[in-house]
């Protein structure tokens, strides 16, 4: 294989990458799979469509698995020290598949747990073949490109892409939700503020206009929790270069940490109904402290081993629930609720120690290096953790949210080998980061 060859290889893997990942993000969501018409799209939910099972999207997604398994299988040699190292992830999808055995809806537990560890699957071809900055460089393309597509879609087909409902005037772009576009922007945004605050970061037009894009795209969506969280991470970011910069003893900066994060707490509690009436919401969060109450009520019928993985929320699952809303809900709208809903105790369990490890691994890697993929590492794992008290993504299959939780906890196992063997590199090493990196 010649250099040119390699290049045009290379970047060809690249686009397929950025291509997979905006499917993950969910930006092709009513255009791609849907094929229909503005004025039959603008009262349709497509975040519900996809969660019920779209067959275009599960197609799409199956051909993405598909093409990074082939590649998987040319790094087999360096997938035990993988899968060794993240045992609790592997027990985690292995008890989801196992739930269909109990499960209120076998059929399609089995089905969305099977794509819960294709989508595993996915992230170790992510960490096999690309380095840390690279997944970085190729998710701010990705959630731009998402932006892009969604304000030429706001202004070509508004009636199809801004809200009508009782959530008038959000935009969802092509994201199918507001919450979701919301969420993607909050993603964005803190990643091109790493890209800036990097050397000379400032400099490259692409991220002053990813910047600005998301920003502006997240204000339309007017989804409050991604605002508030943005704001959180954005005011994270220089308590993280606190913490690697300063010259304390471990002990310190955790103690340190902990000071700011029970002062966070303080002031959240201290100043939450005012902040909440601020932005147009009250001590309900719009309604799901009920949904809350009623889903630990129902769940408790099936405590330890939960109604089956992606089952509590379907009629036969959760009909105490349904029984006292007003609707079909589809989710819980917490994370960490609904991992229990679903896993029982037995999968909150190993989900807590796949977080807790990644927690600690974001932060070892976090104070011992002074790049922004430290950075990143620690702020997925905050943007997680605040963020799963209000929606739904933790142990979601195809969701690019969860796919980079996967991904942090797998670039910083132990001993990792770099990514792209240079056995299969025809050119000189070009500096790939040490095993953990």
């Amino acid at each position: 294989m010649t250099n040119l060859q390699f290049y045009l290889l290379r970047n060809m893997e690249r686009i397929f990458g950025i291509l997979a990942l905006m499917t993950l993000a969910g930006a092709f969501i009513p255009y791609l799979f849907a094929f229909s018409s503005g004025d039959e799209m603008t009262n349709r939910d497509f975040a519900n469509e996809v969660e019920s099972g779209n067959i275009k999207f599960q197609a799409a997604t199956l051909t993405i698995y598909s093409i990074g398994l082939i590649y998987i299988l040319a790094e087999r040699v360096r997938m035990p020290k993988l899968l060794i190292g993240n045992w609790a992830l592997l027990a985690l999808a292995g008890f989801a598949i196992l739930s269909s055995f109990w499960s209120y809806y076998p059929d399609a537990t089995f089905r969305r747990a099977f794509a819960l560890v294709l989508t595993t699957t996915f992230a170790f071809y992510l960490v096999l073949r690309f380095t840390p900055r690279e997944l970085l460089q190729m998710v701010a393309w990705a959630l731009f490109l998402g932006a892009a597509l969604s304000l030429v879609l706001v202004i070509l087909y508004p009636g199809s892409t801004i809200h009508h409902d009782a959530l008038a005037g959000s935009w969802r772009g092509s994201f199918g939700h507001k919450n979701r576009l919301g969420r993607m922007m909050s993603l964005a945004v803190v990643i091109f503020c790493l890209l800036l605050i990097e050397k000379d970061g400032k400099k490259n037009w692409f991220n002053w206009a990813g910047f600005g894009l998301c920003a502006f795209m997240l204000a339309m969506s007017q989804s409050r929790t991604a605002w508030i969280t943005t704001m959180a991470l954005l005011l994270f970011i220089p308590v993280l270069r606190f913490l690697r910069g300063a010259r304390l003893p471990m002990s310190l900066r955790v103690g340190t940490l902990l000071i700011v994060g029970f002062a966070g707490v303080m002031a959240v509690t201290q100043f939450l109904v005012v902040g909440l009436e601020a932005v147009g919401r009250d001590l309900t969060f719009t309604g799901r402290t009920t949904i809350w109450t009623h889903a630990i009520h129902a769940g408790m019928n099936h405590s330890m081993l939960g109604a089956g993985y992606r089952a509590f929320w379907t009629p036969e699952g959760a009909s105490y629930v349904y029984a006292r809303l007003w609707a079909v809900v589809g989710n819980g709208h917490n994370g960490y609720l609904d991992v229990w809903l679903e896993l029982g105790f037995v999968g909150l369990g190993i989900f807590i120690v796949m977080f807790a490890t990644g927690i600690g691994r974001a932060y070892s890697r976090l104070i011992r290096s002074n790049d922004i993929v430290g950075l990143f590492y620690a702020l997925i794992m905050v943007y997680a953790l605040i963020y799963s008290f209000t929606e739904k993504f933790l142990l979601e299959q195809s969701e690019l949210t969860w796919m980079l939780m996967m991904v942090t906890l797998l670039y910083l196992t132990p001993r990792r080998v770099p990514a792209v063997s240079r056995s299969a590199m025809p050119l000189p090493a070009r500096g790939y980061p040490a095993p953990g990196e």
